[in-house]
């Protein structure tokens, strides 16, 4: 999806974002999205060359997850944070931590699966429930239907001096607002109304488990907290902290815990890859040797950290029964974001991942385990219901964000500065379809550099081999290709 087919219908003004008042500054789209929908747009067919009538309709909405919550109406955090599971969404209160964790993913594996009767690993209960059935369109439709939507933002204080208290209803709870969306007709009847971004809730897994691999601040999901956590649950009690004479908390190592010497063979694999022009960012300037950490990573590079290097650098660091959980996560975010999905898989996906997050739970503690890691268990079914992830990440629409922040000249009135000039490029987009050889805004030309063609990648370096090595090499090809299988035969002497 390139900037050239993409357009600007809303611009609202800052500093500080509407959060669920967005509704206002969204009810003159919802007017063009009802017009589209009853009477349609007068349109030219270049083919037979005469006007119809063209309807639209809007399929869904593409955001980060706290917009998710502002757009649909639903709370993001707390105990109702999935918007899928709800009111049934598995959860645990830490005490020290003072946040929640969702675990208990075993309802997802199947009844006779020997894990649902383990209780140590987890949390010493036996699993019998099963997984939560996410209500449909026109369940969620009645339950905001008589939710009064109160614009502006109230706080705590003003509430009291008014004698107002804050509603305690679980509908309320879970769903704080009628969506405007639902003005629409159709849109009570969509099976799917907002997507969950693969992009954001990847790049949040893959800062989780490196952060807590190499102990980084700020990022880490371990720590004295969670620690203290483990004792309350009574789970995994040779990780409780130690409290020594002199007032030093010692905390045991845990199975996902590296050494310096691990953690500077970690950080020595990432930064000895080199990649091509236009693959990623250079990995090496993200690795800081001397702090044994990752510092600066975007979007796009937590994507190829957790599909193609993460599983790499581990391999020789980690207990095996944590590098195969860690791994399969990166295996299913590769089956997932593939440009071709087979849909006999996608149940076994889903079986995969359940398995995969009960491993994860076996290994690391509940305070790793945020809505971003339990928000993978539905990933499957959009796919199902809207086809693959790249057709419907955020990376396009990120991408001309950065053009469209680069348009501000005059930061004090940025969104001046913005629409002056989008409406002057569309102009120039506009003209340049009537001018031969002109080169059309919003499509990049091709990346790849004819003067580099031919050449080896930085610090390669040639060898001369010579025809023996050849030889073998073309036997082991041969050896260990399909269509040629049927024509080997196998002499045993």
């Amino acid at each position: 999806m390139k900037r050239k087919f993409m357009m600007l219908s809303l611009l609202i003004s800052g500093p500080q974002q509407p959060s669920n008042d967005i509704d206002v500054y969204l009810a003159p789209l919802i007017e063009d999205l009802q017009t589209l929908w009853d009477v349609g747009v007068e349109a030219y067919d270049a083919y037979k060359k005469e006007f119809f009538n063209l309807p639209a309709v809007l399929l869904w909405t593409i955001n980060d997850f706290p917009a998710y919550g502002n757009l649909a109406g639903c709370t993001v955090k707390g105990y109702y944070a999935c918007p899928y599971c709800g009111e049934d969404m598995p959860k645990c209160r830490l005490k020290h931590s003072k946040k929640n964790a969702y675990i208990g993913h075993r309802r997802w594996l199947p009844h006779d699966h020997p894990f649902r009767t383990q209780k140590q690993p987890f949390n010493n209960k036996h699993e019998r429930e099963p997984p939560p059935n996410p209500l449909n369109s026109e369940a969620i439709f009645r339950k905001v239907e008589s939710i009064e939507n109160k614009w502006g933002k109230v706080k705590d204080k003003k509430r009291k001096k008014r004698g107002e208290k804050k509603d305690d209803d679980d509908d309320r709870v879970w769903w704080k607002k009628k969506s405007i969306f639902f003005k629409l007709e159709y849109w009570k009847y969509l099976l799917i109304r907002h997507q969950l971004d693969v992009m954001h809730i990847e790049k949040n897994i893959c800062e989780s488990i490196y952060g807590t691999l190499l102990n980084i601040p700020g990022k880490t999901k371990d720590g004295i907290k969670s620690r203290w956590d483990l004792k309350v649950l009574k789970i995994r009690q040779k990780l409780a902290p130690d409290v020594k004479e002199n007032n030093r908390t010692f905390l045991p190592p845990a199975c996902y815990t590296l050494t310096k010497e691990e953690k500077k063979r970690f950080c020595e694999v990432l930064k000895s890859i080199k990649v091509p022009v236009g693959y990623s960012s250079n990995i090496q300037n993200l690795v800081l040797m001397k702090d044994l950490k990752l510092q600066g990573l975007k979007s796009h590079d937590c994507h190829v950290l957790m599909q193609q290097l993460l599983p790499t650098a581990l391999r020789s660091i980690l207990p095996d029964h944590v590098k195969y959980a860690i791994i399969r996560l990166c295996f299913f975010f590769n089956s997932l974001c593939a440009t071709v999905v087979d849909v006999t898989k996608l149940d076994q996906m889903e079986e995969d991942i359940a398995l995969t997050l009960c491993l994860l739970e076996k290994c690391f503690p509940p305070s790793f385990f945020d809505i971003m890691i339990h928000l993978t268990i539905h990933l499957v079914n959009e796919v199902r219901l809207c086809g693959p992830v790249y057709l419907r990440w955020m990376y396009p629409f990120e991408r001309n964000m950065k053009g469209l922040k680069a348009y501000v000249r005059n930061r004090n009135n940025p969104e001046g500065c913005i629409a002056e000039s989008y409406i002057a490029e569309e102009a120039l987009e506009f003209c340049a379809e009537y001018v031969s050889n002109m080169r059309t805004i919003g499509l990049p030309p091709g990346h790849v550099e004819t003067s580099s063609i031919d050449k080896p990648l930085p610090g390669g370096k040639f060898e001369h081999v010579d025809h023996s090595l050849i030889h073998q090499a073309h036997l082991y090809v041969l050896q260990n290709t399909e269509e040629v299988q049927p024509f080997i035969r196998f002499v045993n002497v």
